[in-house]
């Protein structure tokens, strides 16, 4: 009976040491897999964020893990995260990238189109206010709204403009 005894808590003993073990390097892991995700977040919330919440909830799945003492899941989750974390990263990256290159082919199109946009409705508006008569359906206050709104078109521009430059 005394050998059963001490082999059961030979055995708990070894199965809490074990345990006990895995709990540091549970714990390095999970802030390295904190940091790893703490220094990709903004971007990666920004460009992927469905891909972001993935890996945030592996790390919600190791805290809980760890949380619960189950330190051997913990620490087999956290060592992922920080390859999880390069992979965001990257991904992020070549989607902001895929953005900046949609948003010049944009820019191009404006630049090509808007000044003639605008030089046509700065002339039409011109006409418009030298005319003796408006045009039916045309009268003074439409005439006001369409001079302001072509004044705040090509300020609108201007800072599009400066903005775009100042990168």
């Amino acid at each position: 009976m005394r050998s059963v005894r001490a082999i059961l808590l030979a055995v708990t003993a070894s199965v809490v040491l074990g345990a006990c073990s895995q709990k540091d390097p549970a714990a390095t892991a999970i802030d390295a897999a904190e940091s790893a995700l703490a220094a990709v977040h903004e971007q990666a919330q920004k460009y992927v964020p469905n891909r972001y919440a993935e890996v945030k909830v592996r790390l919600d799945e190791a805290r809980k893990a760890f949380g619960e003492e189950r330190y051997e899941d913990a620490l087999a989750i956290a060592k992922e995260l920080p390859a999880r974390a390069r992979e965001l990263s990257e991904a992020a990256t070549a989607a902001r990238d895929r953005l900046a290159a949609e948003i010049a082919v944009d820019w191009e199109r404006l630049q090509a189109e808007l000044p003639d946009l605008v030089a046509g409705l700065e002339s039409r508006v011109a006409e418009l206010s030298s005319a003796r008569r408006l045009p039916e359906g045309v009268g003074q206050e439409t005439l006001e709204q369409a001079r302001d709104g072509l004044e705040l078109a090509v300020d609108a521009w201007g800072q599009a403009r400066e903005a775009f430059d100042a990168g």
